[in-house]
């Protein structure tokens, strides 16, 4: 190397220097422009891929509200068979037996709307379903006019299959209220208590009807809806439910709103 090429005045730089400064940027620029092309091209795909996945999600959301739709509908056909039966049918037995299952029904396609319209919510909308449910059941019994339901519900956070087994037992209560607190000719009230606090929620359906047998046995009875109501309650809402006379019939439900989270 020269002297000349390294002669530099006091504050400037030698040809030297500039050469290697212009040769650096030069390198570092390329590589910039190298990493904001390849970033582009890892954008671009990701890009495709998101929308890929919209069209496959969308097209997943389409098929699976036309199968709730069929399920809704198979519901509505079989649930107004049953009741052109049970308004012909002469027998008494007969018709109770048809009513029941009505409103089994009923509360299965309830269950179904319910996670049908947000299948990700744990949340149900007791208040206005427990509402619904009720006034069903009333009119299918032809008790409008002298039974009424007292309502006084809690929101309660459930998950899929306890929001499930609860709605059933809610129904099996209801109707057994309906049928045997109250008979055909009967009048009077039914109250529906619904508590939640801290994972524990107490569902209460009392009625001012003729009351239980003596001796009663929820655990030991040979109904079916009893022993429907034992059995969700023991194996889906893992919990306990009482019987007791007050005035009438009196039931308590009482299980944790978080034991699903346990299971393994």
């Amino acid at each position: 190397m020269s002297g000349r090429e390294r002669a530099t005045t006091e504050g400037q730089l030698s040809l030297y220097d500039e050469a290697v400064l212009l040769r650096h940027l030069s390198e570092q620029q390329g590589e910039l422009v190298s990493d904001v092309l390849e970033h582009a091209a890892r954008a671009g795909q990701v890009s495709e891929e998101n929308a890929r996945l919209a069209r496959d999600l969308a097209g997943s959301q389409d098929r699976l509200q036309e199968v709730h739709h069929r399920i809704r509908n198979h519901l509505q056909i079989v649930t107004g068979l049953l009741s052109a039966q049970q308004f012909s049918e002469t027998s008494a037995t007969a018709r109770r037996a048809l009513q029941k299952s009505i409103g089994r029904l009923t509360s299965v396609a309830a269950i179904h709307d319910l996670l049908a319209r947000d299948p990700s919510s744990g949340e149900l909308q007791l208040p206005a379903l427990a509402r619904q449910l009720a006034d069903h059941l009333i009119e299918h019994a032809g008790a409008e006019g002298r039974i009424r339901v007292r309502t006084d519900v809690a929101r309660v956070t459930l998950d899929a299959k306890q929001a499930t087994a609860f709605v059933l037992v809610l129904t099996e209560l209801l109707s057994n209220s309906i049928e045997h607190g109250f008979g055909d000719e009967g009048r009077g009230e039914i109250s529906l208590r619904v508590t939640a606090e801290e994972g524990r929620a107490v569902l209460e359906v009392r009625d001012t009807g003729r009351g239980l047998a003596s001796g009663f046995d929820i655990g030991g009875g040979e109904r079916l809806g009893l022993g429907l109501i034992c059995r969700l309650t023991e194996r889906d809402l893992r919990g306990s439910v009482e019987a007791w006379n007050d005035g009438g019939a009196c039931f308590r439900v009482t299980f944790r709103t978080d034991a699903s989270k346990g299971e393994k």
